[in-house]
C-alpha cells in the first residue's frame, strides 16, 4: 500500500498545517524504511514484525512524534505524525498480511495479491483523501491542479506497479510446465 500510505499523508496535511507533507510522506513510509535496515541483521522471516509489529513501531513513531514537537513546540502536530506513522501498520492490515505482534500469527486481508483488488482498494483511498487535502487548499483556479497533480500521480503509479504485478502473474501462468523426466534414468 505504497500510494494509499502517501495519500494518508496528504490527508492529514489537509487537517493539519502546521506540518509539512514532506514531514508526513516520511511518517507514511517509516515503517517500509524501518523494514530495509533491519532486514540485513535480522532472520529473513522476521523484518516486518521488528517494523510494523507492535510493540517495535511505537519506538520509531515516539521518536517521530519527540521530534516533531522538538522542532514545532506543537503537540497537535506531534500526533499528527504519530498518527501518520501508526497508520501504516494498520493501513497494511487491508492490503498485506503481517504480524501483530512478536510471535503472533499473520492478520491481513492481502489485496497484494489481487492486483486487481488492490488497485480499487488504493484508488478509492487515494481519491478519500485526495478530497480532505484539496479542500485544505486557497479558494483558487490552481486549488484543482495542487489536489489533482499529486491524485494522477498516485494513481497512475499504482496503476503501473499493479499493472506489472497482473502482467507477470499471467506470464506465470501461461507458461507450460515441464518434466524433469526420471532422474538417474531408471523410473522409479
Amino acid at each position: 500500500m505504497y500510494t494509499g500510505h502517501v495519500a494518508i499523508a496528504l490527508a492529514a496535511r489537509g487537517v493539519r498545517h502546521d506540518v509539512p507533507v514532506w514531514i508526513l510522506v516520511l511518517a507514511s513510509q517509516g515503517c517500509d524504511w524501518v523494514e530495509i535496515v533491519v532486514h540485513r541483521v535480522t532472520p529473513r522471516s522476521m523484518p516486518d514484525v521488528y517494523s510494523h509489529a507492535l510493540p517495535f513501531v511505537l519506538v520509531p513513531a515516539i521518536l517521530l512524534a519527540a521530534a516533531v514537537w522538538a522542532w514545532r513546540r506543537s503537540l497537535g502536530a506531534a500526533m499528527t505524525g504519530l498518527g501518520v506513522y501508526l497508520s501504516h501498520p494498520i493501513a497494511d492490515l487491508v492490503t498485506g498480511v503481517k504480524p501483530l505482534w512478536l510471535g503472533g500469527p499473520n492478520f491481513g486481508l492481502g489485496f497484494i495479491h489481487d492486483p486487481l483488488a488492490d488497485l480499487a482498494t488504493q484508488s478509492v483511498l487515494c481519491v478519500a483523501c485526495a478530497m480532505i487535502y484539496s479542500r485544505s487548499l486557497s479558494r483558487s483556479r490552481h486549488r484543482l491542479v495542487a489536489a489533482g497533480a499529486p491524485l494522477v500521480f498516485l494513481l497512475s503509479l499504482q496503476g503501473v506497479a499493479d499493472g506489472m504485478r497482473l502482467g507477470f502473474r499471467l506470464r506465470r501462468q501461461q507458461r507450460p510446465v515441464t518434466s524433469m523426466g526420471p532422474v538417474s534414468g531408471f523410473d522409479v
